[in-house]
């Protein structure tokens, strides 16, 4: 969840990445890229903390996602990846069942609204903390 927070709040370094390679922007801005990107992630990284199924289908996916991108930018990436790999195949592999209750279920938008605004405070605290001032953020 935090990676995607930096997404948002410094898209402009993936810019030399973006202008080396404009075809993973699938046509769309390079801003709006970035922010989609910052919005699926976070969701997929939510989902692992969620229901069994959830998160298993979030790790097949960003397993999928962190293997594509291997093809993409090759072995630096595999090794730097290979961990995170393993660990969300591990995740898709555990077959723990655990009910579900529909109120539980309910819960979820209010859940994820809180991950989100706590990921957002503690990025943004923590830079004012650590840098001495907003005036050095980018306007999101």
């Amino acid at each position: 969840m935090w990676a995607s927070v930096e997404k948002w709040a410094y898209p402009q370094w993936t810019d030399p990445l973006l202008a080396a390679k404009p075809q993973m922007t699938m046509g769309a801005t390079p801003e709006l890229f970035m922010q989609a990107a910052g919005v699926i992630e976070f969701t997929l990284a939510f989902a692992l903390i969620w229901t069994p199924l959830v998160r298993r289908t979030a790790a097949i996916i960003l397993t999928a996602i962190f293997v594509s991108a291997v093809f993409e930018f090759g072995k630096v990436d595999a090794i730097g990846h290979s961990g995170i790999i393993v660990v969300l195949l591990g995740i898709a592999a555990d077959d723990v069942r655990t009910a579900v209750r529909v109120r539980d279920a309910a819960w979820t938008p209010a859940y994820f609204g809180g991950a989100l605004a706590t990921f957002l405070a503690l990025y943004y605290v923590g830079h004012e903390a650590l840098y001495a001032g907003f005036a050095t953020l980018p306007a999101i």
